[in-house]
């Protein structure tokens, strides 16, 4: 565990029961003290004294009078938005990202810098760079940011701060988040960068008040976050979601990882694109030629996304190809899992109009019919803020205590 926490620095929400009562005004937007106490189960009288706390400290407000069919208005309480700051931070493989943001996981300042190179003194400095200038901006605005939270690809020990694996720069028990918390002396709390997105789209996105909850991240590889039971579901050894070594197409290229055919081989973006470069190089996608400039190797992501939006047929073909595998990858998942809710985000966000309606198509054929029942498949709420976002929702989670359903979900 870190060794500093958010809660040092509001005192007032040591306790549970304020906690409680500030999750309730956060998952409703607005609440009466008597709705409070009904649903929490706490006494009118102890939620009044919890309520003119939180007012004192200006943590929420009276927010006008609300709806009560016979009788007296009852008074609205909501969160106060600027009362709470924090940063939230994605060392992705290729770039480092940053958000600034509210109570409300509301984004007030961001930025993105490119990776320099893969060193780690190269990597830690554009991390500091970027919440340098975040801080910067934030004492501009006259906000005190009380956290930072960190989601980093890769085997993340979440309990220790630690960077265990992280393929794209070869970090190996890299104390991430120890060292963040030493330069910054901010409580930090770091994660897995598709278990951060699970987190914030939990709390504040597609998945609010959804008990069962698959999110999967799609890039440059490909993870997914696991919520069950409402609750962050990270495994034994903190890699639970590894849905980009699932085998799709059995004896297909080598997979990093050393098996074949893993769903990251065919699906990924970097996969993806060698494709078409390959197609390219064959003459078999002479549409898609029209945006490299005649040179396969000018293929990348931005002129794929290109050509996808000027519905070129190659390129509309090549998102097929990745739908059709990740829809198998997630039918697998979902046979096991029993999810209401499958999000899908990442660096393919821009596309996804494109590729659900296959991904829909193939697990409406793989999944077995009582699984189906109660089952959505979507794009994530947070969109290309996801992971930022759900970086924040680290620090976040530990101002609010969320009332929980009574028993799973049927949405």
């Amino acid at each position: 565990m870190m060794a500093m926490d958010i809660r040092e620095k509001l005192p007032i929400l040591k306790e549970i029961s304020p906690r409680l009562v500030l999750g309730h005004i956060m998952r409703a937007g607005s609440i009466s003290r008597a709705d409070i106490a009904r649903q929490t189960g706490l006494h009118r009288s102890t939620i009044t004294r919890i309520v003119a706390s939180l007012l004192e400290e200006g943590f929420v407000e009276e927010s006008g009078e609300g709806d009560s069919g016979l009788g007296r208005r009852p008074v609205m309480l909501s969160l106060v938005a600027g009362a709470v700051h924090v940063v939230g931070i994605a060392i992705e493989s290729t770039f480092v990202a940053g958000v600034l943001v509210d109570f409300n996981a509301q984004i007030t300042e961001r930025m993105e810098v490119p990776l320099r190179d893969a060193s780690r003194d190269a990597v830690m400095a554009d991390v500091y760079g970027v919440i340098d200038s975040l801080l910067e901006r934030a004492q501009e605005r006259e906000i005190t940011v009380l956290g930072i939270g960190v989601a980093m690809h890769g085997i993340v020990n979440s309990h220790q701060g630690l960077s265990v694996f992280a393929p794209a720069i070869e970090w190996r028990n890299e104390p991430v988040a120890v060292n963040i918390e030493s330069r910054y002396d901010l409580p930090v709390r770091m994660e897995n960068n598709a278990n951060a997105m699970a987190l914030g789209e939990s709390w504040f996105g597609n998945g609010q008040a959804v008990e069962n909850i698959l999110v999967v991240k799609v890039g440059s590889s490909i993870g997914s976050g696991v919520i069950l039971g409402g609750r962050l579901f990270p495994g034994t050894d903190y890699s639970a979601g590894e849905i980009g070594h699932l085998t799709v197409l059995p004896g297909g290229p080598r997979c990093k990882c050393g098996n074949l055919g893993c769903l990251e081989t065919v699906a990924s973006i970097d996969a993806i694109l060698k494709r078409g470069r390959e197609l390219l190089k064959k003459g078999e996608a002479q549409s898609l030629m029209a945006f490299t400039g005649g040179d396969p190797n000018q293929l990348n992501f931005e002129k794929l996304c290109q050509a996808t939006f000027a519905r070129d047929p190659a390129a509309l073909r090549l998102w097929e190809e990745v739908a059709a595998h990740l829809g198998l990858a997630l039918s697998y998942t979902i046979n096991i899992l029993n999810p209401a809710k499958v999000l899908i985000g990442g660096d393919v966000f821009p596309v996804l109009d494109y590729i659900l309606p296959k991904v829909r198509e193939t697990v409406g054929i793989q999944v077995l019919q009582p699984l189906k029942s109660h089952l959505r498949l979507e794009p994530v709420g947070l969109g290309q803020d996801s992971v930022t976002i759900g970086a924040a929702t680290l620090l976040l989670q530990d101002i609010f205590e969320l009332p929980k359903s009574n028993g799973w979900d049927h949405v």
